[in-house]
């Protein structure tokens, strides 16, 4: 078996529909199910069928049975998380590993330092820990995690650090190269050399545009826009496809605007041969 990545969800933390919007949009959402998506989240299937999970979204139950589904196995557990940062849409779903639903043994999650202490010092997180439903693991950045058949980079991204910092992932499998960063405030020199060099891109693509929101809300949760992405990652080696996408954003109505060449707007349960 080859390793593949899993495109589990792909709306920002909120899910779409939106937690408590009317907007048009969310509402056609709501009306129409086959528009919905779930929050963004990918797993890697590995050479065995072994299944790892990044993040734990408020959606985690179905996404952990859509993983091992395509891993052809039952029942849904999976191998070992990663967690990118603790915002909501990255983390919540980790409570379900407790008692009063999976009460799992021992499952892996690597996280930063921040994101282990964080989950040490404040309940229900540390009940996990205590109880041997989940066993912390510290991911360093610049350090390599083998995972059956696939390595896995984790790099800090620059994004709003409120309880622990944030990384994007660089799993890397026999043939090819994904790199995956949900969320980011910009994307610093470094980071996009990663993106233009790489096989294919799962990259934070929430606003649209910077007319999307009032300019105070903007300022206050800052992403890339995708106008400005598209522009940067022009001549990128592979195909670079936006993921975590808010509500708001205009590639989510009715009528999306055409993104050029490469570049196009991630599908829930589209997977890539790595």
């Amino acid at each position: 078996m080859s390793v593949s990545v899993h495109v589990l969800g792909t709306a920002q933390d909120g899910g779409y529909p939106h937690a408590g919007c009317s907007c048009p949009s969310c509402e056609s959402a709501r009306r129409d199910p086959s528009r919905a998506r779930l929050v963004s989240c990918i797993g890697i299937v590995g050479e065995t069928g072994k299944c790892l999970m990044v993040d734990a979204t408020p959606d985690f139950s179905a996404q952990q049975a859509a993983l091992t589904a395509a891993a052809g196995r039952t029942p849904a557990h999976v191998d070992a998380l990663i967690l990118t940062h603790a915002h909501i849409g990255h983390y919540l779903g980790l409570a379900l590993l407790g008692r009063e639903a999976m009460s799992a043994d021992t499952v892996p999650v690597h996280g930063t330092l921040s994101m282990r202490r964080f989950l040490e010092h404040n309940r229900p997180w540390s009940h996990l820990i205590e109880r041997g439903e989940i066993e912390c693991q510290t991911l360093r950045p610049g350090e390599a995690l083998e995972f059956d058949g696939a390595r896995i980079h984790a790099f800090l991204t620059p994004h709003r650090s409120e309880d622990t910092d944030t990384i994007g992932l660089e799993i890397v499998g026999p043939n090819k190269r994904l790199v995956y960063v949900s969320d980011a405030d910009v994307f610093p020199p470094a980071l996009a050399e990663r993106i233009l060099e790489a096989d294919v891109s799962l990259i934070d693509g929430t606003f649209y545009d910077r007319n999307e929101l009032p300019h105070r809300e903007i300022l206050a949760v800052r992403h890339p826009f995708v106008t400005e992405s598209v522009e940067r990652f022009a001549g990128a080696k592979g195909e670079v496809i936006f993921i975590h996408l808010n509500h708001s954003n205009a590639l989510l109505s009715d009528e999306p605007p055409a993104l050029p060449g490469s570049f196009r707007v991630a599908r829930d349960g589209e997977a890539f041969t790595l």
